[in-house]
């Protein structure tokens, strides 16, 4: 009787490896970089500003909690990826403001009309 399974461990991490490698490669994972984008405000002014990409995990938590000053929080950040408010700072936005702030989150985190022209620009469409 043979047996049909017989790759050696070594052969099975190097696989893993690989298949690790090119996720990586191909963008597959939540960059730990930040992105500049710019909303319009009411008044028609432009309000630049840093996010942050979300990981699966985290996003899939705040898009379950439906709460998107949540989202909101957790996405805005400095250049350096740091909160700039929080959740509670986030729900005293104006509601237009926020929802265009919720639309730039989405966008980040591949969701969204918007994220398929960010994929095409950086490449990953």
């Amino acid at each position: 009787m043979s047996k049909t399974n017989d790759t050696p461990a070594s052969d099975t991490r190097a696989t893993e490896q690989s298949v690790l490698q090119a996720f990586t490669s191909l963008g597959m994972f939540a960059s730990k970089d930040v992105h500049v984008d710019t909303i319009t405000l009411p008044s028609g002014d432009k309000a630049q500003f840093h996010v942050r990409e979300l990981p699966d995990a985290e996003f899939r938590k705040l898009f379950q909690d439906g709460d998107r000053a949540k989202l909101i929080a957790a996405t805005i950040c400095d250049e350096d990826g740091k909160p700039v408010m929080t959740a509670a700072q986030a729900s005293q936005l104006k509601p237009l403001v926020a929802a265009e702030l919720q639309q730039v989150a989405m966008k980040h985190s591949g969701f969204g009309d918007k994220a398929a022209d960010a994929q095409a620009e950086a490449g990953n469409a």
